[in-house]
């Protein structure tokens, strides 16, 4: 039987991490059978390892997932969509340049943001917000302090100010005057705080009140002037403030004439809305006459 044999024998050979066996020239001068086999286990159960990964594209659905070294990190720039069914491990930082978007629940044992704004959330549940003096957190929606019976608002030591300065919240005043005893750790509201400042602007709007009128009728002893008087402030609380006494006729100068008539010899009346006073002539030592110009100078509404 005749044999086949090549002039220029076939030799294969592996490169770039694959193996050609045997490695010897094949002449087909007898049996022989050749393989190929990576150095690595390269199949779906393999843990397949690299010396050094290089910045190469990787193709992601319709798009690309740019993979780059940068220092000691690893870098992703992400083109299209990256889907991963199963976990993700590195042990060098993982940086995103894009948005991170996480659908599933985020475990970590220490989140921190930095740029433009930062924050730490520790294991106990404290958080510091911001890492300067000059940040500001806005916030919109509602704030529940927890179920505690007090919460404490520290603020920290500046220049000419003694502190750290700490004070504990019991909780938010809403009503038109203070419950006794006072208390330093339940402040007003901006509704409680004008219901607490406006008997003040009252009373200083009454003390400041002054009118003249003139008589529109009289008799011997009676003079009327078409006039309410104004009443003196009340307010609910009179532990807030010292209380005005109620309007009497030493609110009031009349004169008759031009002449100052004596406060002891009269007396005053509110009878609807004319304002009547009485003149004892013995004690004044005269009676009036139609003719008289009575002028009250005073505390009227107007």
């Amino acid at each position: 039987m005749r044999k086949f044999v090549f002039i220029h024998p076939i030799v294969f050979k592996g490169e770039q991490g694959i193996e050609a066996v045997p490695g010897i020239p094949i002449n087909a001068s007898s049996p022989l059978t050749a393989s190929f086999k990576a150095v690595q286990d390269i199949s779906l159960s393999g843990n397949l390892r690299f010396n050094q990964l290089n910045s190469t594209n990787v193709n992601v659905s319709n798009g690309k997932f740019i993979i780059q070294k940068e220092g000691s990190e690893v870098e992703f720039v992400p083109s299209g969509a990256f889907d991963v069914t199963g976990s993700v491990t590195t042990n060098n930082n993982l940086t995103v340049p894009g948005n991170f978007t996480i659908g599933g629940l985020l475990k970590a044992k220490d989140i921190q943001t930095q740029l433009q704004s930062a924050s730490t959330i520790f294991p106990s549940g404290s958080t510091k917000f911001g890492d300067d003096t000059g940040d500001k957190h806005q916030f919109t929606g509602s704030l529940s302090v927890g179920t505690q019976t007090t919460m404490s608002i520290t603020i920290p030591k500046v220049s000419g100010v003694p502190g750290p300065i700490t004070y504990d919240i019991a909780e938010f005043r809403n009503i038109p005057f203070p419950s006794a005893p006072y208390n330093q750790t339940q402040p007003v509201t901006e509704y409680a705080g004008a219901n607490l400042v406006a008997p003040f602007s009252a009373n200083q709007r009454y003390i400041r009140r002054s009118f003249a009128k003139k008589a529109t009728s009289l008799t011997s002893t009676t003079v009327i002037f078409n006039a309410e008087t104004a009443s003196a402030p009340r307010s609910d609380d009179a532990s807030l403030f010292e209380q005005l006494p109620a309007t009497s006729k030493d609110d009031f100068m009349f004169f008759r004439n031009g002449m100052v008539m004596e406060q002891d010899a009269l007396s005053i009346n509110q009878n609807g809305s004319e304002f009547v006073v009485t003149i004892k002539p013995d004690d004044i030592g005269y009676e009036l006459t139609v003719t008289d110009e009575i002028i009250a100078w005073g505390k009227f509404n107007s």
